[in-house]
């Protein structure tokens, strides 16, 4: 329930661009993104679909939900370029899904620049192509009053229904504007920090404005997904109920105030899994991989490793994800 693809006309229109999010090729033929932030190598299993179903096959996995690479920034940019970018992705992936519906399911990305856009265009995803919802970029959420601007899409999943997949991505105001960051110097490293610790900081920020306030009380049809696993919140939910109890003895504790939403095991282990089940549930758990950026085969053994029992992990493998998917449909 957490994996990307980038069909072959949004490829193509990434490489005629001049500036990030661009893909460029060298002379020797060795491709790079440049993305939110930073330039990594290009991996053509985004685009490559028949090694992808090998692939999958040979794992066991007999269905991906595909959505945008949240962290590429492409659904950020200014309306101007956003509208044709995600309107290809879109459409690719409804073919994909159209071709090889055993295999895939399909979230829209949206132009989150321009609301009016966005509304359009998942009316167009949701009741002409038949997606499943949409992705949106985590840092929207990185507060209850940052997340109103994205109340009117919540609205609108209300009313034709649908998945709302809340993704590590930039807003259209923190685009980086081509800035790249520079090489890990004096025992710094750039990777821990962007990569690790500031996505999953804020991705704990986004379940604090979506599990721990009233703003999903408008929208209780609408199931919501947050990716890797919450961000750090099953590590740190017993210091906030400490903190809590001192600061509002006469509140409910964090811990058992939680709205249902979902989280996925996306690029988590074994052990952050087992924390996040304990806290969540194992029926709010989806199994995720976040392929092909990590490795689908770590992402299996994480659940098949985390000490779980055999019906929570049959339920994050694909219970819960039958049954989500079911609910979708229905609407």
């Amino acid at each position: 329930m957490h994996a990307h693809f980038l069909p072959a006309g949004l490829v193509t229109a990434l490489e005629g661009r001049s500036r990030a999010p661009n893909i460029l090729v060298d002379d020797a033929g060795n491709a790079t993104i440049g993305i939110y932030r930073t330039r990594i190598a290009y991996d053509r299993a985004f685009d490559d679909i028949d090694s992808r179903i090998a692939s999958l096959q040979e794992l066991g996995i007999t269905r991906q939900m595909l959505s945008l690479p949240g962290l590429f920034g492409i659904d950020s940019l200014p309306a101007a370029e956003s509208v044709g970018l995600t309107r290809a992705f879109n459409d690719g992936v409804s073919l994909l899904v159209e071709d090889h519906p055993d295999h895939f399911v399909g979230l829209a990305s949206l132009p989150v620049a321009d609301q009016a856009a966005s509304m359009r265009e998942y009316r167009r995803a949701r009741i002409e192509l038949g997606l499943a919802g949409m992705i949106l970029p985590g840092d929207a959420f990185a507060s209850v009053a940052s997340a109103q601007f994205m109340k009117p899409l919540f609205e609108l999943a209300q009313e034709i229904g649908g998945l709302i997949f809340v993704h590590p991505g930039p807003l259209p105001l923190d685009q980086h504007n081509g800035h790249i960051d520079a090489p890990t110097s004096h025992g710094d490293n750039v990777v821990h920090r962007r990569a690790t610790v500031d996505i999953q900081n804020r991705l704990t920020d986004i379940m604090i404005t979506l599990a721990l306030s009233d703003f999903l009380d408008d929208f209780i049809d609408v199931p919501v997904q947050i990716a890797n696993l919450g961000g750090s919140l099953p590590f740190i939910i017993e210091r906030m109920d400490h903190v809590y109890s001192l600061r509002h003895p006469e509140l409910p504790l964090p811990s058992s105030s939680l709205k249902p939403v979902y989280v996925d095991t996306a690029s988590m282990g074994p052990r952050a899994l087992a924390l996040a089940v304990d806290l969540y549930g194992a029926d709010r758990v989806l199994f995720g991989t976040d392929d092909p950026v990590f490795d689908a085969s770590r992402g299996l053994a994480a659940v098949r490793d985390s000490g779980l029992g055999e019906a929570d992990q049959n339920a994050i493998l694909e219970g819960n994800a039958n049954e989500l998917l079911k609910r979708i449909a229905a609407t």
